[in-house]
């Protein structure tokens, strides 16, 4: 029975490749939401070094195609699964937490990543194929994981934290590529070049995102926000005059009615952890209609400091704003963006209904 088993398993490996890794996707879906993101920087190494030693044992195993022992043929044949479901585990944690830290537009790379890997697993039939496409894909993970880990470490953001996380990142998928070149180099005797082509690709692909804002600033997340008519900060609570409530899954911009030259202010609270400081910017924009773009009105920075866990509350405030179409991009000081504000302004006729929250 379970030769039957293992013989079926080596007939469909691609097949499985693809239904394992969408296992470990779903698996960390499920419960990196309810992880703190110590613990989760913990887990992710373990997985990355995991994925990591299964693809090198499984390229030096393979040297054992021909042996007839069940278990040496069943190893032979669960490490590359074991790397596909570690693998799917790391994305989907990424995914999580990627974004949760921005706006739901800046998501859109790696829902395109994942269908990539899944052509890939049907499509890489060849062993020296399959391998350079596990060995890039385990480069971006450890890419993104540097992103991710890097800043946790520093405790801040900016340019050359991304430039460290890039070169942590490349040095040790080159210490893991000549493990694997030394251990086999007649299997891998066509795919150095395609591999490292593939990695340059990818580094300038993130590094393009990153200095465009596309990537979002993990580990800082947007937990609270909204415009308020009326704000009052005394003794460390927040005293709020909204003109409507609505439940947290509603997804329609605020509507808000005021008169001529009264102002507005806009509540962020940012999470970030312990000891990690940070410049956090308001950026309130409104649509122009006439160039089809998002203009400028106001900027505001501060700083923010981890530590608290329904976040770092800040604020801004306008006056004279015209009506139309909102938002205020709650940023880094380098333009990552960790969450958004929409809302449209409307002339008031009578005075608004307003209520008293509290945070």
């Amino acid at each position: 029975m379970v030769r039957k088993v293992l013989a079926w398993a080596q007939r469909n490996e691609r097949h499985l490749g693809a239904v394992v890794f969408f296992a470990g996707f779903i698996t960390d879906i499920l419960t990196f939401v309810l992880l703190d993101i110590s613990l989760v920087t913990i887990v992710f190494s373990v997985y990355l070094g995991l994925a990591a030693l299964c693809i090198y044992l499984g390229h030096v195993l393979a040297l054992w195609r021909e042996e007839t022992a069940l278990w040496k043929r069943s190893v032979i044949v669960l490490l590359p699964l074991a790397a596909q479901y570690l693998i799917g585990n790391l994305l989907s944690g990424f995914l999580i937490f990627y974004t949760k830290s921005s706006v739901l537009g800046a998501s859109w790379p790696f829902l395109i990543l994942l269908l990539l890997i899944f052509i890939g697993n049907e499509w890489f039939r060849r062993y020296k194929d399959r391998v350079a496409f596990m060995a890039v894909l385990l480069f971006f993970t450890t890419y993104a994981y540097a992103i991710f880990a890097l800043p946790l470490f520093t405790r801040s953001l900016g340019p050359w934290v991304f430039v460290g996380s890039t070169l942590l990142a490349s040095g040790a998928f080159a210490i893991f590529m000549f493990l694997l070149t030394l251990s086999g180099r007649t299997r891998l005797a066509q795919s150095p070049l395609p591999i490292i082509g593939s990695c340059a690709a990818i580094v300038v692909l993130i590094s393009a995102s990153y200095f465009s804002g596309l990537i979002p600033p993990i580990p800082l997340t947007l937990k609270d926000s909204g415009i308020y008519h009326d704000l009052q900060a005394t003794n460390g609570t927040y005293v709020l005059q909204s003109e409507e409530v609505r439940a947290w899954y509603d997804p329609r911009p605020q509507e808000i009615h005021i008169h001529a030259g009264d102002p507005l202010y806009a509540f962020a609270a940012v999470f970030a952890p312990i000891r990690f400081g940070t410049i956090v910017v308001h950026r309130w924009q409104r649509y122009d209609d006439a160039q089809g773009v998002w203009v400028t009105q106001s900027r505001v920075a501060f700083p923010i400091s981890g530590g608290r866990a329904d976040g770092y509350r800040g604020y801004s405030e306008i006056s004279n704003t015209l009506p139309g179409e909102w938002r205020v991009r709650v940023e880094t000081e380098y333009g990552q963006v960790i969450g958004q504000i929409r809302f449209s302004i409307e002339r008031a006729v009578t005075n608004p209904i307003l209520h008293q929250e509290i945070r």
